[in-house]
């Protein structure tokens, strides 16, 4: 009895002392002077600050504000020309600002210096980021001109090749520019008077390019006759694509043979076309450029002709789903 007295003071004696003390709060960390009051950009240097979980998260969203004020000064840029190009203000009145600002997003500042750099708290890190005006220009136009480098020996070497391998190549060409106008946007804005003539000739010249041989395409189509039925949703699909559906013989002319084997079974109560169709696209000389095959089972409860005709009906839907380059194994 006496030890549990004993033990009930002694918790009591603990409470009371604990009563009197009171919870201590850090006081937070004062914020940097260089973050409060960050240096100003000018003609030479663009400021950012920024923070994040991390350092690295830190970085990255300075990166990404810096991009933003870029966007900010091109639009103001692109509203004072045409001001001055149209007489009046009220005439331009198009959403440039957020036009011009999702495009210069996606360009990458590579050249960049980590000013200052602090962990104030926890998961809360800050950062001074500093980029060279004139060397971000020059990353830029040197990322420009080693691309159309590249670019114009890829295109030497694929003289010869044939027709798919050179709209592949075409293709990407063009497609490799589509943020061109948005960095000329941004090297414009670094250096005044910059003269981007050249690289959208060179844009121009891989556009037209792969619009031009598109354009001569040429396409017919071969099936054996487990097939039959099923060149109309390839041709119809191609013909969405204006590309010609007709027979010739030249460097622009493709065949696509439709191999189709069908097994036709009753289950449970269904008839059912089992169909392996194989896609083969060859050039004029007969040569096999590209080869897909797909695995369509078509059903019917009307027996093997309607169930053979669920299968053009599936592939069209396949078709529509994949796209016609994936069920045949064929970009253009």
């Amino acid at each position: 009895m006496m030890k549990i007295l004993l033990a009930f003071f002694i918790l009591l004696f603990v409470s009371g002392c604990g009563s009197d003390k009171k919870l201590q709060v850090a006081a937070p960390k004062p914020l940097p002077s260089w973050y409060t009051n960050p240096p100003i950009s000018d003609n030479q240097y663009l400021y950012e600050i920024a923070e994040g979980v991390d350092k690295k998260e830190a970085i990255a969203n300075a990166l990404d504000a810096m991009a933003a004020t870029l966007s900010v000064e091109i639009a103001s840029e692109y509203k004072s020309q045409t001001t001055i190009k149209d007489g009046a203000v009220s005439s331009y009145q198009h959403d440039v600002d957020n036009t011009v600002q999702t495009k210069v997003n996606v360009i990458r500042i590579s050249n960049y210096k980590v000013m200052e750099s602090k962990e104030q708290g926890f998961r809360r890190h800050l950062v001074l980021i500093q980029s060279d005006k004139k060397a971000l220009f020059e990353d830029l136009k040197k990322e420009l001109d080693e691309k159309i480098i590249l670019l114009t020996d890829l295109e030497q070497q694929i003289a010869r090749a044939n027709i798919i391998e050179w709209l592949h190549f075409y293709r990407e060409a063009a497609e490799s520019f589509n943020t061109l106008e948005s960095t000329l946007n941004v090297m414009n804005v670094l250096q005044r008077g910059f003269d981007s003539k050249p690289y959208l000739k060179a844009k121009g010249h891989f556009t037209s390019y792969y619009n031009d041989a598109l354009s001569k395409v040429t396409v017919s189509i071969e099936t054996n006759g487990a097939a039959d039925g099923l060149a109309a949703p390839i041709q119809a699909a191609l013909s969405n694509k204006k590309i010609v559906i007709q027979k010739r013989h030249d460097n622009y002319h493709l065949t696509i043979y439709i191999d189709a084997t069908i097994n036709y079974v009753h289950e449970m109560g269904f008839d059912l076309a089992r169909s392996a169709i194989v896609f083969t696209t060859k050039d004029s000389s007969g040569s096999t450029l590209r080869s897909n095959k797909v695995n369509i089972i078509g059903q019917s409860t009307q027996g093997n002709a309607i169930a053979k005709e669920n299968v053009a009906i599936k592939l069209k839907r396949m078709i529509a789903k994949e796209g016609i380059e994936k069920v045949l194994g064929l970009e253009l």
